[in-house]
């Protein structure tokens, strides 16, 4: 669902991943895997917001249980009149914003077990992150799930793209504030200020 509104280009992707391997989940269980990216870019191919949501499902006896939710956000127009890490991941209790149609249309085969209110413990910590925009979550994932050898070929075939080819994050914040102190590194620059 790629558009162009309001002088900027809005790209939307779902994906389901199915099966995918993990070595906490027994042999009777499979993991699943959806993730939805919301990214915006200037006309000339700036990044400058981007949400990308992650649910790890645990499927077992033909039903699916949310069992891990976070999203990483972005934000190059963040301000300090709402401070948060410009680059970011929270833990959540969302569901990926899509229908149950919609996911089947995509593959996937369970019966749905997601959390109809939210828990007590609404977690709000923005935990800063590097940068982990769509290629970024992509990429973890391969490493996280698919293994050293893989992984190896993966990352070289997907390097240069991803220096030379792919979008880059419009960081002028962050440069500002790495500008303002340069002999400290510290998680306060990945705020707006």
């Amino acid at each position: 669902m790629d558009k162009l509104e309001d002088g900027k280009v809005v790209f939307e992707r779902c994906f389901y991943l199915k099966k995918w391997p993990s070595r906490l989940v027994g042999v009777s269980k499979r993991l699943d895997i959806i993730v939805h990216a919301l990214e915006e870019f200037t006309p000339k191919w700036v990044l400058t917001k981007s949400t990308v949501y992650v649910n790890y499902l645990i499927v077992s006896n033909s039903k699916a249980k949310l069992v891990q939710s976070l999203h990483y956000d972005f934000d190059a127009n963040a301000r300090p009149t709402y401070p948060h890490p410009i680059f970011h991941v929270q833990l959540n209790v969302e569901f990926v914003r899509f229908s149950e149609n919609e996911l089947r249309s995509m593959g996937f085969d369970a019966e749905l077990d997601v959390p109809q209110e939210h828990n007590e413990c609404r977690v709000t910590s923005r935990i800063p992150t590097p940068e982990m925009t769509f290629p970024s979550v992509l990429y973890c994932l391969v490493a996280d799930h698919l293994g050293a050898g893989i992984f190896k070929d993966f990352a070289e075939d997907v390097d240069p793209m991803l220096k030379e080819q792919l979008p880059h994050p419009d960081i002028a914040l962050l440069k500002t504030s790495l500008r303002e102190s340069p002999a400290h590194i510290k998680s306060s620059h990945w705020f707006a200020r």
